[in-house]
């Protein structure tokens, strides 16, 4: 995309000069709260860290919100409610064994159906087809208004919806009955109905903000161009805490249109924001490499501040009595101390296939004696084939790769604890946090070579290129089958890694907010 702006759109948008009773930063928490009731992820974490320091630091000066595609607005969040939404995150979350469901799931799906309406659940349907005919022909504003039709419309009646019905459905209006649905489907009822604002709240005075600072997802949707505009009518400073740019990077890795939208929001934000917070090296690297190659005015190092991750809070409140833990629904299938970890979503970036046939290769070779593979995270698009062929493998037999879904905190800090080491064989990563967990637990990482998973890994993580196959091999046989090497690894881990701390993270991007101009300077922007 270019980095140029019509005129019209820029010379509409007059600027207004900055009130002394713009005094608040409003902290976008939109990814959150969409997703309050899963598990948290990365980002969700580190959003959560940020408020939480912000409520810490200077709660007066602060208002967290949520911004709406419909209203095309903020609306607030209640400090109250993010205390309770941080809160809960942290026990949030199921486990289950690939294949199965837990109880739970399965009395779900033998819920009555006596209040599920088909009209509604066709009407649903013919939204969705709606939304795929603009899809399929390319047409962004049909799809767009498409989508949010669908969403409304599934929002309002959820609880009539029989969503087994709607899934065949979307399979006639798909490419036909081969398509599985029904993961997507969940995920589509989750985030439907918890994409309206917080019941009972108030938009957010927007002529009482001085800077916005946005820590979660800002591909979807409006969003990033409502927030150029708002900048250059209310002069506002804005504020983008930057993950990677894996979607314009390795786009091969990223779902249909993804990286389409991706570049478009952040084609309005590379000129509306002030400030970036990047959260390691390779992306402030990543990010100056593609305003430079695109146009966009030069980034300097000033401007793109980087701020590393730390393991997530679970390490830090790790107990001794971690053994003892209540095991995860199916772990009968795995004993302490004697199987490795992949804890990260099922996704082809992350390159589960790889390890895939690693452990194929080594289950041929060592048969009983191999340590089963988990693959601790949930699954994620276009690996149903994948699965199914694990599934199937009569080398894997059902046992030497394990899955839990939806690990709650709790359960992944059993994992980590219990696990001999782990493995990350990630394509590409703007961090590369399950590295950095890793090593918080003292657990010897063999992990991929490239963008930030180096960084991560601090010099004391294995780092193979994944194209040496047979180096991964010989390493995973180390440590699997090699007491001494292992126990020397884990010592050295011990007495070496200083993992970055959520606080090293989250202070520079508080005080920087805390202390952002009252005024902005219009031709900073040379908006043209």
């Amino acid at each position: 995309m270019t980095a140029v702006m019509s005129k019209s759109a820029t010379t509409n948008s007059k600027p207004a000069s900055t009130s002394p009773s713009r005094s608040r930063i409003l902290v976008d928490l939109s990814t959150s709260w969409r997703h309050r009731s899963s598990p948290p992820v990365g980002i969700i974490r580190c959003e959560h860290e940020v408020a939480r320091h912000f409520l810490s630091e200077s709660p007066e000066n602060v208002i967290f919100g949520y911004f709406s595609d419909e209203t095309q607005e903020y609306s607030q969040i209640p400090q109250e409610t993010v205390i309770q939404m941080i809160t809960n995150s942290a026990s949030s979350g199921s486990s289950s064994t690939s294949g199965r469901d837990t109880p739970s799931e399965q009395n779900l799906d033998h819920d009555s159906s006596s209040a599920k309406s088909y009209a509604k659940t066709f009407m649903a349907g013919l939204l969705f087809a709606n939304y795929m005919v603009g899809r399929t022909l390319g047409f962004n504003n049909w799809r767009l208004k498409g989508a949010t039709r669908a969403k409304q419309y599934v929002a309002d009646h959820h609880d009539e919806i029989d969503f087994d019905t709607l899934g065949r459905l979307a399979k006639f209006w798909t490419s036909g009955p081969t398509v599985d649905l029904k993961a997507p489907l969940a995920g589509l009822r989750m985030t439907l109905v918890h994409s309206a604002p917080p019941p009972g709240s108030l938009p957010v005075p927007m002529d009482t903000i001085r800077a916005i600072l946005l820590p979660g997802v800002f591909w979807e949707g409006s969003k990033a161009k409502w927030l150029w505009k708002i900048k250059s009518q209310k002069n506002i400073q804005v504020s983008l805490l930057l993950f990677d740019l894996i979607p314009i990077v390795v786009r091969q890795f990223s779902e249909s249109g993804a990286a389409q939208n991706f570049a478009a929001c952040l084609h309005y934000l590379l000129w509306a924001c002030d400030h970036f917070f990047c959260i390691s090296d390779s992306t402030a690297y990543d990010l100056r490499r593609y305003a430079d190659a695109c146009g966009y005015p030069p980034i300097p190092v000033s401007k793109a501040q980087i701020c590393r991750l730390g393991p997530a809070r679970f390490v830090h409140e790790a107990t001794s009595d971690l053994v003892e833990y209540p095991r995860i629904f199916g772990s009968q299938r795995i004993e302490p101390g004697r199987f490795v970890l992949f804890v990260s979503t099922i996704e082809s970036r992350k390159n589960h296939d790889f390890a895939y046939h690693l452990w194929r290769r080594l289950a041929l070779k060592h048969g009983a004696k191999l340590f089963p593979l988990v693959f601790a995270g949930k699954q994620g698009w276009d690996t149903e084939s994948l699965m199914r062929k694990i599934s199937q493998d009569p080398a894997i037999d059902g046992r030497h790769i394990v899955h839990f879904d939806n690990v709650s905190d709790d359960q992944l800090r059993w994992l980590y604890t219990n696990c001999a080491f782990t493995i990350f064989p990630s394509h590409y990563e703007g961090f590369g946090m399950t590295v950095a967990e890793s090593l918080a637990f003292g657990k010897p990482c063999i992990a991929s070579k490239g963008s930030s998973i180096e960084e991560a890994g601090q010099g004391l993580a294995d780092h193979i290129d994944t194209l040496d196959g047979i180096g991964w091999i010989e390493a995973i046989e180390k440590y699997m089958f090699d007491k001494n090497s292992l126990e020397t690894k884990i010592d050295q881990i011990k007495v070496s890694y200083k993992p970055y701390t959520w606080d090293e993270f989250t202070t520079p991007i508080v005080r920087h907010m805390l202390h952002t101009s009252d005024t902005t300077s219009i031709n900073d922007f040379n908006i043209r």
